[in-house]
């Protein structure tokens, strides 16, 4: 049987998944790592600036301690000052005296006298109790972002050629764990598919982890348990289909006898006919049940059916189901004649179509039926659905049916309606029109 089912994810191997989580995992990597790479350039190209200025620095220190005379160079794009009071005005201007730390250079950025943007820096060096130092240094800021720009483009490729040769061999080398850890489970479906192709021979499971030996335990168990069902179940089915045969053979034989005896016009002739008919269906019903018990069923004969006609016969048999309950049948036939399992045909009718009358609420039972399918469906009550919505016997009779001969049967249902659509893809037969 066949439910409708909501939308899932693509199902892929576990392998594939592996490798797709991995190519995330790679891509997430990469794109961290340059990203710190960056990071970290910017830091050193600043940190290198910082450390050339304290270089510069310590070099003018150990020069006025060695001589205290020295002159200190007074350039516009480098000097140097004892004090901070010795710093020009509009320079001094330019910094806050009271973030100055020492050996931690200030960073500002102006317009100089020609227009020209430039970075300043000013840094504040006492290690060598020299009194002090502060030092000042001028660079045109295209020149600076040029060269950063430069050294971060440089930093960046080389970061990218290192970290994508990283990724790639470390891609390959937990692709090849995990393709070692797979294996095992490859070898248990390879196993699986040994065990489903030769149901009845005792494979053994020896796999080198003892956990999927387990498993293949528990798998074995398990269908042993299934086979013990079906035979169980194939056993019952044979015995009742027997224990049927006798008690329904008198049915028949007496209703003949009852049938002979009462005349057409009696007003029982129409009830002795519909018991007979119910005595029929039962005969069929327990020949199916035999066929479908035996496990290699021998083929059915197949024969000419009217199925439109089969169908409005099966209606006029089971309409005192649906008597004075609101209920009305819509009948859609697009159907010719084919050539089908006439007796396991009928028997499958019968019960959609029973079922439909028995669970159906207030409403219209509609049908549709061609020379391929055949679709019903009925309204359910919505307060009542774990009850309206029963398989039962009929139902269940009907998927074994269409497994053993391979047509399709479909169940649905809604807060709405129950509907059942059986398919069987047989052509049509061009036979003669019966008569009206």
């Amino acid at each position: 049987m066949t439910k409708a089912v909501h939308a899932v994810n693509p199902v892929r191997s576990l392998a594939a998944q592996s490798r797709r989580q991995l190519l995330y995992l790679a891509m997430a990597l990469f794109i961290g790592l340059i990203a710190l790479v960056s990071s970290f350039s910017v830091y050193q190209i600043d940190q290198a600036g910082k450390n050339y200025m304290r270089l510069d620095a310590i070099k003018l220190e150990q020069a006025l301690t060695n001589n205290p005379d020295y002159i200190l160079p007074q350039q516009d794009d480098f000097s140097a000052y004892r004090k901070w009071e010795d710093i020009p005005q509009g320079v001094r201007q330019l910094f806050s005296a009271g973030k100055i730390q020492p050996s931690d250079p200030l960073e500002i950025e102006r317009i100089n006298e020609m227009g020209v943007r430039e970075y300043g820096y000013l840094l504040y060096s006492n290690r060598y109790q020299s009194g002090g130092l502060y030092l000042l240094e001028f660079e045109e800021a295209d020149k600076i972002e040029a060269l950063t720009e430069a050294i971060f483009k440089r930093t960046l490729i080389d970061a990218s050629l290192i970290t994508g040769l990283f990724i790639l061999v470390l891609f390959f080398v937990i692709s090849s764990l995990f393709k070692r850890a797979l294996k095992p489970l490859a070898l248990l479906v390879e196993w699986s598919n040994q065990v489903k192709q030769n149901p009845d021979d005792k494979i053994n499971a020896q796999f080198s982890i003892s956990e999927l030996n387990e498993i293949a335990e528990h798998l074995l168990s398990t269908l042993q348990q299934v086979r013990e069902y079906n035979k169980r179940e194939q056993q019952f089915l044979r015995h009742a289909s027997h224990e049927f045969r006798t008690p329904l053979a008198i049915i028949q034989a007496s209703l003949d006898t009852l049938m002979v005896r009462i005349a057409p016009e009696d007003p029982n002739y129409r009830s002795l006919l519909r018991v007979g008919r119910a005595s029929a269906n039962m005969i069929l019903l327990s020949e199916a049940l035999l066929w479908l018990a035996r496990q290699h069923p021998r083929p059915i004969g197949q024969s000419v059916v009217w199925s439109g006609a089969l169908c409005r016969e099966l209606f006029a048999d089971m309409q005192y189901l649906i008597e004075n309950k609101g209920i009305q049948v819509s009948m859609d036939d697009q159907a010719g004649s084919i050539r089908i399992e006439k007796d396991l045909f009928r028997i499958v009718l019968a019960n959609l179509i029973r079922n439909a009358f028995q669970n159906t609420a207030s409403g219209t039972i509609a049908v549709v039926i061609t020379d391929n399918s055949f679709a019903i469906s009925n309204p359910v009550d919505t307060e009542d659905l774990t009850e309206t919505a029963r398989f039962g016997l009929g139902l269940q009779l009907v998927e074994r049916i269409a497994a053993k001969l391979d047509w399709q049967f479909d169940f649905s249902l809604d807060r709405h309606s129950a509907r059942v659509v059986l398919r069987w893809n047989l052509p049509s037969v061009p036979v003669p029109l019966p008569p009206s």
